[in-house]
């Protein structure tokens, strides 16, 4: 009498309910049946039939809770119905009363789940296509056509639609240029017409305030109608979405999916694949913009570090002529007055020569070492001031280091036209000598010092001569500090900011 009063009770209760709703005993034979279910399950009149009469698997687990209903309540699982087409996946949830000693009713819900499993697979295949394109090498090459065409393919598969193109505005943004257009009925990429962007205004300003397009019935659609006739119609495309392309915030283009011939309703899961595909062409667009610039750049440097190089060469074989013009002068000289001033200018010409040379063999790096720059510059000095009348020994100890070609210019001056004066005035003829050459960094500074035994300024004498004028002319260019003493043996000290 009790299961009858409960039974009638859930008949009652599920009576109004739009679902497919079973009611059966502990033994699974069925008590009640909904209209909804008969309709799913393809019979009618399914009372007197037992619950496995309609599984084709997962018998033992129904059966497993039918035998244990005095400590189980509930179970979901699920399971594969029979019905009048053959058999789907299904979800049955089912919870059990006790109506009396050793009798229970049991009150169950079946849904389809063909729709379910569809969505599960549907978002697994998209989430798959978009960790292969993150991790894809031909987006990050720059070859944009590769890495359109990958992605293309790729989404066209994911999001199970006819075909994916992907458009962007010309310079001028009067057209929109289809970079790539994929069919999936051809297996392959098909060409695209460009399209003028004068004829389809309330398309494009839409993507000014929409994230993405979308339209079911894309003809008759007041946002996509107006390319009826130059794209929708000749192509047979029935829906579509669309979503913009953005770079650094601007509109550079477009993403479509397109479905022909039959309608596509697009789903959430559909726009968010639309958006991250949108996001993986906007970044093969500007991979492959930077590549071009860093071409560019490239080609740049080289042609300039040939200009370079081809202008140390022309300056280095100019200095060279001039220099032996100068020697052939020194040589045809009548006096050494005259020969003093031409051996002078040679030797300035000699300590820019010896600059250049070593910026021609080193042109990779505008720095040179002072070391290997003096050292090249005395023993220049040494070979044009070699005469048996004056026995001179030129010394240096110079600090490694790496300075710009221009301060390095000014110090090869300075030491040539200091070593020239000493040459000149300090001792007399006959008279061994020594003059040394000495430069050490001192934290940012560093500090020249070019030094002879020789006999000095006497008196109040003035340090001057054309020589002189040259190497405060250096030092004023070097913003750095003349120290000059005399009284024991000449000493030039020249003290600068190496930065």
């Amino acid at each position: 009498m009790a299961q009858q009063d409960i039974l009638s009770t859930l008949r009652k209760l599920i009576s109004g309910m739009d679902e497919s709703l079973v009611i059966f005993d502990q033994n699974g034979t069925v008590l009640h049946a909904s209209f909804d279910l008969e309709k799913l399950l393809g019979r009618s009149n399914l009372v007197g039939t037992t619950i496995f009469d309609h599984l084709t698997y997962e018998h033992e687990r129904i059966a497993q809770f039918l035998g244990d209903l005095n400590t189980s309540k509930y179970i979901d699982v699920q399971v594969v119905l029979k019905n009048g087409n053959g058999s789907f996946t299904g979800r049955m949830r089912l919870a059990s009363w006790r109506v009396d000693e050793g009798e229970f009713l049991v009150l169950g819900s079946l849904v389809d789940a063909t729709h379910i499993e569809r969505k599960r697979r549907d978002l697994l295949r998209k989430t798959l296509t978009i960790e292969l394109l993150s991790k894809s090498k031909k987006i990050r090459s720059g070859k944009l056509h590769d890495a359109i065409y990958e992605i293309l393919e790729m989404s066209s598969k994911a999001a199970g639609v006819t075909r994916v193109n992907a458009w962007l505005f010309d310079e001028s943004h009067d057209r929109i240029e289809c970079i790539g257009n994929y069919d999936t009925r051809s297996g392959k990429m098909v060409p695209q017409e460009s399209l003028p962007v004068i004829e389809m205004p309330t398309y494009f300003m839409l993507f000014e305030t929409e994230k993405i397009i979308i339209a079911a019935n894309a003809q008759a659609s007041p946002y996509t109608s107006e390319l009826n006739e130059a794209y929708l119609i000749p192509n047979g495309i029935v829906s579509l979405m669309d979503i913009p392309l953005r770079s650094e915030g601007e509109i550079i283009g477009v993403i479509c999916f397109e479905q022909v011939k039959q309608t596509r309703n697009w789903s959430l899961n559909d726009q968010k694949f639309g958006l991250i595909a949108a996001q993986m062409v906007s970044l093969a667009v500007e991979t492959h913009k930077r590549k071009l610039a860093q071409q560019e750049l490239e080609a740049a440097l080289r042609q300039q570090k040939r200009l370079l190089t081809e202008t140390n060469h022309r300056i280095v074989n100019n200095l060279k002529i001039t220099e032996s013009l100068l020697n052939i002068q020194v040589n045809k000289a009548k006096d050494s007055y005259h020969r003093n001033l031409m051996l002078d200018s040679v030797n300035r010409v000699q300590s820019i020569l010896n600059l250049h040379e070593m910026l021609t063999e080193n042109s990779k790096n505008l720095r040179i070492s002072l070391n290997q720059y003096v050292n090249r510059l005395v023993q220049s000095l040494r070979e044009s001031l070699s005469f048996p009348q004056k026995q001179l020994q030129l010394l240096t100890s110079i600090d490694s280091c790496e300075i710009k070609s221009s301060l390095a210019m000014c110090i090869g001056i300075i030491i040539n036209e200091a070593v020239l004066n000493s040459y000149k005035h300090a001792f007399a003829e006959n008279e061994l000598g020594v003059i040394r050459i000495d430069f050490q960094m001192l934290g940012p500074k560093g500090v020249l010092e070019i030094s002879d035994n020789g006999k000095g300024i006497k008196g109040n004498r003035e340090f001057t001569g054309s020589g002189v004028e040259i190497i405060k002319g250096m030092v004023e260019h070097l913003n750095g500090n003349l120290d000059v003493d005399g009284t024991n043996g000449m000493k030039i000290c020249v003290s600068f900011s190496m930065r």
